[in-house]
């Protein structure tokens, strides 16, 4: 990819909020992206229909992608999901899914997909999360056993899966530094258009210390799967998360001072 200026994406889910948010960003910023193929599921209502308006070269909507592509992004279901494995792996193209609630046995197959393919999965896109997920982590080693470990995430009421992809890979990184998690110590709220929101709060004797991310805008998740996804097709099979992105992007900075 260090030789080529485009790179050549297609886009499952694309009928959906983050899909179409990805879509509309890439059909503005043609010097860096090219979209070769809009992917939604069969019964999608934007079926036949331009991916994005900027241009009338854009690509039509389908239930499926034959083309040649560098790279697959997936914000669609479980079912979405297995239909990007299918397009990366017959193009060798690299694949991230920012689709939540997959059942472990996509998961597995994501895994053996990435001795194949890079493969990046990420419940949230967002740079600032995964700040907070290395900050959560780093807290929960300082402070101790001491420190009770509360999450608390609030999304949209058309979200479906409850806890937030975001809030089970933020326990996950309390757990790496040590804290001790049960599932009735992640709380999950439903209502309204929140975008969404994670509070980790690590409560001792006499304080509580409190990390919160707040998303005000889906474009946050749209820009930042470009972002990752730009690093994940310069990488060699296997399997990413955005820790990696960003310990890349932080790796860059240093090498710049």
């Amino acid at each position: 990819m260090s030789g080529r200026k485009y790179v050549n994406l297609v886009v499952t889910g694309a009928s959906g909020r983050v899909g179409r948010l990805i879509c509309d960003l890439v059909g503005a910023h043609e010097e860096q992206w090219e979209l070769v193929g809009a992917v939604a599921h069969p019964r999608s209502s934007r079926l036949g229909q331009p991916s994005f308006t900027s241009s009338d070269h854009a690509p039509i909507v389908t239930p499926n992608f034959g083309g040649k592509c560098d790279l697959v992004i997936d914000f669609s279901t479980p079912a979405g999901t297995e239909t990007a494995i299918q397009i990366a792996l017959r193009e060798g193209a690299a694949l991230l899914v920012g689709t939540t609630g997959l059942p472990e046995s996509t998961r597995q197959v994501l895994e053996a997909a990435a001795r194949r393919i890079a493969v990046l999965l990420a419940p949230n896109t967002s740079v600032g999360v995964a700040t907070c997920a290395a900050l959560v982590e780093q807290a929960a080693r300082l402070l101790g056993p001491g420190y009770r470990v509360e999450i608390v995430e609030a999304h949209h009421k058309h979200k479906k899966d409850a806890p937030s992809g975001t809030a089970l890979m933020l326990a996950e990184a309390a757990k790496k530094g040590g804290a001790s998690i049960e599932p009735d110590q992640i709380h999950a709220l439903r209502g309204g258009d929140v975008v969404g929101e994670h509070t980790i709060r690590f409560a001792g004797e006499g304080e509580y210390l409190e990390i919160l991310h707040r998303a005000t805008s889906r474009s946050l998740f749209a820009r930042g799967s470009l972002r990752a996804g730009r690093w994940l097709v310069t990488q060699p099979p296997g399997f990413y998360t955005m820790s990696d992105v960003l310990r890349r992007a932080a790796a860059d900075a240093s090498s710049r001072t």
